[in-house]
């Protein structure tokens, strides 16, 4: 994710800080990104299709560091695919699922370190399990919106209308969108890098001094994002040499093209077109007028815009979608009332009973086989026999070491 090589490119601007530094303030947060580093530390539990809460629990632990120092976490989760990343997000679907088949095959076999790294890989942050955060941050009443499309251009409007005075997120795609200020590489101890937009024209590897938002986005998509994939042998340092000194996007690539040195696909410069006008025009949602427009703050396209390049920026709907989808109430890709269902058994019949063995050789490494026979009995009994015996799974209270069953 991200555009490829522009953080080490910003290497010289960026500061280091303390996320103390915002206190008192509001800071966009990519609810998603926190939701993925939440799902390493029980990868198998969720390919085995196994009830687990460790990835909301890993995201509240964040949101409380922020409260404790004095900083107002505002979540922002990714909503809809946008028609214009259909190719990536088809290849990242692919790669999820042969990743998922090794990884099974792998804990079959009993090679339960490699099979955690690939399930860990196969793991995608589905709009059920941002439900179950959201209903933590309303008990917590920490802020938050589920964007109609992408997080970061949500979290970069966010910060334009001052709704929060920073963004912290790994994506340097923000930057991108406009963001003036990207915190990155938060640790547990509110350690991070602030980068600054204000401190472009004080980059050593090359001068920024008078570039344009436009100059900028286009030497990011040149070198390679998510809504075009870069020209073989071009990187960063090679695009930003084209674009000080050609500017403009025809120019641009006709003098790629007459280099010699790169090879350029003959729909590229439609392609490139369309990527600048999506990272310009992506569909938000507006907390003030509860509806969709532009991420620079446009409501209405201008007439250069078709239909076609449009369709690309995410669809438009009614405000009371609009509305719902923000709250979480609405799944943002099926429009359909999104209610997280509790999970009936603690191991999907779907995955084969030596994956099962497998898990619980995982889990309980540190036990003799016959107390992890012991242990997976109980599990297995004990929660069937208490949700068997509850009239509402609110009156199921799960005891430590047990898959919890509850949001």
């Amino acid at each position: 994710m991200g555009i490829n090589g522009l953080l080490p490119f910003l290497k010289s601007i960026q500061q280091p800080t303390h996320i103390k530094k915002w206190k008192g303030q509001k800071v966009a947060v990519d609810a998603y990104g926190w939701l993925h580093r939440g799902t390493i530390s029980c990868a198998v539990d969720l390919a085995l299709e196994k009830p687990t809460t460790r990835y909301v629990d890993y995201a509240m632990h964040r949101v409380r560091m922020l409260q404790h120092y004095g900083v107002t976490p505002y979540l922002v989760f990714d909503g809809d695919y946008l028609p214009g990343k259909k190719g990536t997000e088809v290849d990242r679907e692919k790669r999820r699922k042969s990743s998922r088949e090794t990884g099974l095959e792998l804990l079959r076999l009993g090679r339960t370190s490699q099979a955690h790294g690939e399930l860990q890989k196969s793991i995608d942050v589905t709009p059920l399990m941002a439900r179950r955060l959201i209903e933590e941050l309303k008990k917590a009443n920490v802020p938050y919106v589920v964007a109609p499309y992408e997080a970061d251009a949500q979290m970069a409007y966010l910060e334009r209308i001052g709704e929060v005075s920073a963004i912290l997120s790994e994506d340097s795609d923000l930057l991108v969108f406009g963001a003036k200020c990207l915190l990155t590489k938060l640790d547990q101890y509110g350690e991070c890098i602030a980068i600054y937009r204000s401190d472009f024209p004080k980059v050593s590897e090359a001068s920024l001094a008078g570039w344009s938002d436009s100059e900028f986005c286009r030497m990011a998509i040149l070198s390679g994002c998510d809504y075009l994939v870069n020209i073989p042998k071009m990187g960063i340092k090679t695009a930003y040499k084209f674009v000080r000194r050609y500017r403009s996007v025809e120019k641009i690539i006709r003098a790629i093209r007459m280099d010699g040195s790169f090879i350029v696909p003959a729909s590229y410069e439609k392609a490139f077109i369309m990527a600048e006008m999506t990272f310009r025009y992506q569909r938000v949602y507006c907390p003030i007028s509860c509806q969709l427009i532009s991420c620079n703050g446009e409501s209405i396209l201008p007439d250069s815009v078709g239909i076609e390049q449009e369709h690309n920026f995410g669809g438009i709907y009614d405000s009371t979608t609009a509305s719902k989808v923000a709250s979480g109430d609405l799944d943002p890709i099926t429009k359909l009332e999104l209610r997280p269902a509790l999970t009936q058994t603690t191991c999907s019949s779907k995955v084969p009973t030596t994956l099962k063995r497998q898990y619980y050789k995982i889990k309980y490494a540190d036990l003799s086989p016959r107390w992890i026979g012991k242990v997976a009995y109980y599990e297995f009994f004990c929660t069937t026999c208490s949700l068997s015996r509850t009239k509402s799974p609110q009156y199921f209270t799960p005891t430590t070491g047990t898959p919890q069953l509850e949001l």
